[in-house]
Order: structure tokens, then C-alpha cells, then sequence
């Protein structure tokens, strides 16, 4: 699985939904939210809140950031 990238929801993702989520880079030292807002795909029933962190991938299939984990660590509540 090729390009498989942190993300953080912008909304919360109901079981096999959609939900805008920004995409983040490691800076050396951390995890930071990057300027690439995507439209993440689940087909594995993951769920979760605003502000949830996982793991993702741009399937080479369907062309489409799909969910590649479930949602595992609140961003600190500060954040947006």
C-alpha cells in the first residue's frame, strides 16, 4: 500500500460514508496539518469525530483517498 498518509477528520465519518479530512506531513519533530483538504472515503466501517486521526491511501482503482485504518487519537481540542 503506496502512499499511505496521516490524516485529520474536518467532520465527522459515519460507518462506510464520506467526510472532508485534511491530510498532514510530519515536520521533522511532529505530525502538522498540510494545505491538502480530501473528500476520505470508508469502506471498512470505520467512525469517527471531528478531529480523529487515521491512516489513508489514494486507492490506484477508484481514484479516491480510501480509510486504510481505524481512527486512533484526538487532536487537542485548541486546534481549529
Amino acid at each position: 500500500m503506496e502512499g499511505l498518509r496521516q490524516f485529520e477528520l474536518l467532520e465527522d465519518l459515519q460507518p462506510n460514508e464520506t467526510a472532508r479530512a485534511v491530510l498532514m506531513k510530519f515536520n521533522g519533530s511532529t505530525y502538522v496539518r498540510s494545505d491538502e483538504v480530501v473528500l476520505l472515503h470508508d469502506f471498512i466501517g470505520s467512525h469517527g469525530e471531528r478531529t480523529n486521526r487515521g491512516y489513508a491511501f489514494k486507492s490506484e482503482e477508484s481514484g479516491h483517498w480510501e480509510v486504510a485504518s481505524g481512527l486512533f487519537q484526538n487532536a487537542p481540542a485548541n486546534r481549529w
